[in-house]
């Protein structure tokens, strides 16, 4: 019943912070927040938590420059993210960069402030991106973890960095009234932080996108993803619901 509760709460905070973001829009600039639900959060090819999760954002942007902070707290608490990014969109590329923390994390240093390369437990990522335009209807990503020994130690040193890559290719395309998208996902090297031995692909999949009306000024958007990570033989189905 408290999960419920506080279920039904966020959709109304959600719905008031998206109308909000839709009244405010001053020149070159925007603010906009809200709240998605994941039956599963589902991460390059990994389960992250046991239960459903909620997973707060918010973001402001100037032109092509955008800050913002996203989250995910699991319906049994056993797993917690909170991620502040930056990221600048120039044309049909987006170069980011993204710090994660795991608060509660067993082996991670709670101290948000704590930046020392030895024993943070924040996990920084560099990333650049395609994102695909109306003639070339596909993305691609790639993204190398710079920082955070913690969790992501060299295989044969505990003491540096792995420096673990991921890339990922995605086609886009709409089928009737769904938006779909078909994506591959690897590492190219031995991994601790992706759980991989040398090249191998961990992320392979399909999503369906759909927005639902509900009414005249608000839908509802729908994800339905289907991937499987080979490399650790495991399958997954997920639904995320944004508002």
């Amino acid at each position: 019943m408290k999960h419920l509760k506080l279920s039904f709460l966020l959709i109304l905070a959600g719905i008031s912070l998206n109308g909000i973001a839709q009244e405010s829009k001053p020149t070159n600039c925007k603010l906009s927040a809200g709240v998605d639900f994941a039956t599963s959060y589902l991460w390059r090819g990994f389960e992250l938590g046991n239960s459903p999760a909620v997973q707060p954002w918010g973001e402001f942007s100037y032109k092509g420059l955008s800050l913002g902070a996203w989250g995910s707290y699991s319906f049994t608490g056993d797993n917690k993210e909170v991620d502040l990014y930056a990221k600048y969109t120039y044309k049909d590329f987006t170069l980011t960069f993204v710090d994660l923390f795991f608060p509660g994390l067993d082996g991670f240093d709670q101290n948000f402030y704590n930046f020392k390369q030895s024993s943070t437990g924040h996990c920084g990522e560099l990333g650049l991106s395609f994102n695909g335009s109306e003639k070339i209807p596909f993305s691609v990503f790639g993204g190398v973890i710079l920082y955070g020994t913690s969790s992501d130690p060299d295989p044969s040193d505990s003491t540096s960095m792995n420096y673990s890559t991921y890339f990922e290719l995605k086609y886009l395309g709409t089928l009737n009234e769904y938006g779909y998208e078909i994506f591959a996902g690897f590492s190219p090297t031995q991994s601790t932080f992706y759980q991989t031995d040398g090249f191998a692909f961990i992320n392979v999949g399909a999503t369906a996108k759909k927005s639902i009306k509900i009414t005249d000024e608000f839908s509802l958007p729908l994800k339905l993803t289907l991937s499987t990570n080979p490399e650790i033989k495991k399958i997954y189905l997920s639904l995320l619901i944004s508002i």
